[in-house]
This record gives structure tokens, sequence and C-alpha cells, in this order.
């Protein structure tokens, strides 16, 4: 089945690759929602690749209005208006002439300017001008009727609540139906499309983030891996910290392609254990993301060069990149495809986040937090990274607690760093509390973090120390 292109960031891959042409589809959403725009951003796409639209406007926005606004967008070009972008007026005819002449002009255009694609925006404006449903009704199957006479693809574009979308008319003729929304959050207002109907293909169901930025449209899919998604093979090799007794504890490295949490309270040395993991991996030729959510990169530099790596060198080898993102600009929608899409681009096959606790506290629906957590972890272990969170125990000196929120069921590894007291001096104890289909050492171990890196040192000799 051929299809049209959209040319939206992200979109395509929705779709299976595009919109089924010949189709007839209905973009509805409340006011500000985006309609417009989207379907702007595909006729002024698809202009670029030789294909002609004809846009009807009606009685909700002047086409004049329209694209003094549009000329903000990086997709909008002057030159391309009236060869490959033709507006009409349908409003006009339906004030002057009534419903009755509004598929003769129609008609009339297609005739004159032979389009790939029509648009009329709005189609919901039109329904409030015939006098009863009956009415309506026949002019939508005479719509229909008369478009798929040509070979074109049609978006009728309308103020429409979601409710609505099986109740009316309008729908039922629809091949496809998109529906663009908002929901507010605390700190974002967020717009999400969901593709509800699609004749002739597969898509992606459910609902995807999008964005209106200067460049127009872009989508972040929902990620929740299904189907052939979740099964992956499974490695036997092994990733080592470079810590010679710590990577005995776990029987020569933590294997390959599984997630592992480390787990401690404030300046125990998480940060620290995380990124010798990806140092270690830079000196075999592996290449690593470290992503901060709690210190700046210039702080995580400093404290590498204090215990003897060569940070630096790997950083200029590009074999190590590290990014800061303030917990308060995260958003778990978007972010979860852009770190996904930074490590194919980077070919990456070692992996940080510090730390998830971060992730925790910037969203209101945990849910969500763990939905996102799950998702992330299984494109991770099908791309065979092995990866490192890191959670904050907000009590360091408290038994053995993996993190406040119950997410272990995503997590290969867990290994534990904390604070005892012994004869008033604090200590730094390690622990390793599970590896997924491997052995390893049960002992609790004291460790010291000196200018000459990280020691591995004795099996705790005191039970009551962690009293």
């Amino acid at each position: 089945m051929d299809k049209l292109i959209t040319g939206i960031k992200n979109f395509d891959s929705i779709l299976g690759g595009g919109i089924p042409v010949y189709s007839l589809n209905i973009v509805s959403g409340a006011p500000g929602s985006g309609k417009t725009i989207f379907v702007q951003n595909i006729i002024f796409n698809s202009a670029r690749s030789g294909l002609k639209s004809l846009y009807l406007t009606t009685i909700s926005e002047s086409q004049f209005k329209m694209v003094r606004h549009l000329q903000g967008f990086e997709f909008f070009s002057d030159d391309l208006l009236g060869d490959k972008v033709i507006y009409g007026d349908l409003g006009d005819v339906l004030r002057k002439q009534g419903t009755d002449n509004a598929l003769e002009y129609l008609t009339g255009m297609i005739k004159k300017h032979l389009p790939n694609i029509v648009v009329i925006d709005s189609f919901k404006a039109i329904r409030d001008l015939f006098p009863d449903e009956k009415t309506f009704k026949a002019f939508v199957f005479d719509l229909a009727a008369a478009l798929s006479i040509w070979e074109i693809t049609v978006f009728l574009v309308g103020e429409y609540e979601e409710q609505e979308l099986t109740l009316l008319s309008e729908f039922a003729i629809a091949d496809g139906i998109f529906h663009l929304y908002g929901q507010g959050e605390k700190r974002f207002q967020k717009r999400f499309i969901r593709i509800r109907k699609m004749r002739g293909t597969s898509f992606e169901q459910g609902e995807h983030l999008f964005q209106i930025s200067p460049a127009g449209i872009e989508v972040y899919p929902r990620m929740r891996p299904e189907g052939k998604e979740l099964r992956y093979e499974v490695k036997q090799g092994r990733k080592g910290f470079g810590i010679p007794n710590l990577d005995e504890m776990l029987s020569d490295g933590l294997l390959e392609g599984t997630i592992t949490l480390i787990s401690g309270g404030t300046g125990a040395g998480k940060t620290i254990f995380a990124l010798k993991f990806l140092l270690e991996g830079a000196e075999k030729g592996e290449k690593g993301i470290f992503l901060s959510f709690e210190e700046p990169v210039a702080q995580i530099l400093n404290t590498a060069r204090h215990l003897g790596w060569e940070i630096d060198r790997h950083l200029a080898e590009d074999r190590l990149d590290i990014k800061f993102i303030s917990p308060v600009e995260l958003d778990v929608d978007k972010h979860a495809f852009e770190i996904l899409d930074m490590i194919r681009e980077k070919k990456v096959e070692r992996f940080v986040i510090d730390s998830i606790s971060s992730f925790e506290n910037s969203v209101s629906d945990l849910q969500k937090y763990k939905d996102y957590l799950w998702a992330l972890g299984q494109q991770l272990r099908r791309r065979h990274i092995n990866t490192i969170f890191t959670a904050v125990n907000d009590d360091p000196f408290s038994s053995l607690i993996v993190s406040k929120t119950q997410i272990s069921l995503i997590i290969d590894n867990i290994i534990i760093l904390r604070y005892v007291e012994d004869n008033s001096h604090i200590k730094k104890v390690l622990g390793i509390m599970k590896t997924r289909g491997s052995d390893h050492n049960k002992d609790l171990r004291e460790f010291e973090i000196t200018p000459n890196g990280i020691s591995i040192l004795g099996k705790l000799d005191r039970a009551d120390m962690l009293k």
C-alpha cells in the first residue's frame, strides 16, 4: 500500500511508514490543541516532495490570519504558496451561497488545481450551518462520495471532543482519526496525539507526547515494549568495574545486557562506582554515557580527576559522554525517547543514570514513573546495554533498603552502599543483594574512596555495627 509520508518527527514510524494515500482522515481536538499546525506541517512537508495541497478554510479562521501565524515555523515557505500549497475560502461560499453550493465549489477547485491532498478546516464549523442532523448526514455522505472519485488524500479538521468521535456521523466515513488533546501537570502543559482509527495499516496505539517547536510538530512515541520487542537473546559475557575485589564478588563482573541498581545514602559513593564502570568500559574501547540529574558536569570531572582517573582522555577520544539535565526540566514522556535516540546514535554499550530518584521526585504519577523505568529497561536489555541506575536512600545509616519505590522487578543486580558506626568512626560498607542469573559473594565488605581510587577491604567483622 502506498503511503503519504508526513515528514513529522517520529510520526511516520508510529503509522508504520505513513498515512495510506487516498484515505479520508479526521483531525480532531479542542481549540488550541495543535490541529491546524499538525495538518499544515504535513502539507508543507509534502509540498517539498512535489505534492500539491488544496487547503480550504471555513468560518473558524481566515486564510490570511492562518498564513501569518505559520510564518514563524521552519516548515513554512512563501515560495510554495500558490503553486504547491493553494488556499481557498470555503467559508465565503457557505456564507453567501449556502450549503447547497459547497460541494459544487469543492469539486470545481479540485478540477482546477488537481491536488494530491485536500484539507477542510474547520469541518466542525460546517456542521453548525445545517438545520438538523439528517441534512448534515446526507451532506457528509455526498461529500465522501464526491471525494472518492478523485485520487486524493483528505483531512477534515474540527474542534471535536473525544466523546463525539463515536457519536457523530462524519466519523463513520473516516478511514483515519487523529485526536489531539492537552493534559495539564503542575509544571508542564503537555500535548498528546492518539490514533483512534486507521484503515489499511497497523499503527502504535496509545497516547504519544508531541510538542510544538519552531521546527513544527515533534512527536515522542509512547515507549511500552510489546510482543516481539520483549523477546531478545541473552548474552553470557561479563563486564566489570575494574575494581578487583568487587569484580570477584560479582563472579568476574556483571552479566552483559543487565540492569544494576546502586543504592545508598548521600555521599556513599554511588556516583563514583557508576562512573568507574563507564571508565573501565572506555579502557576496553566501549562507549558509555553518564546522564546526571544531580551533579553538574564540572563537578563530576573534578571528582574523577581527584581520583587520578583519565577521564579527559576518554572524553576527547569520544568513548565517554557526560550530560547534565536539571530535574526541574525533566519530562519523562519525552526523556525516554531521547535517551534511546542518543544511545542509538552513539552506539553505546554502557549507560548510567544518576539518579533515578530524581525521576521519582519529578513526576506526580508514581505509576508513570514505574512504567517509564520498566519500558526503558526493556529497551536497554534488548540492545544488550549494561545499565546502572543509582538511587538515594534517605537514611544512610538505615538497614539495607533498596529504594522507597518497589522497582526490584526491573532490576537484575542490586549493590547496596551504606554507612556504619564503629567506635565513634564512620565506615562505608558494600553488599551485593542480588545478581539475576549468576552467583555472587554474600559478604558485607568495608570500602574506601581515596585519591588512589576505590578499595574494597575485608569482610565486616561485627554484625552489631549494622544495628
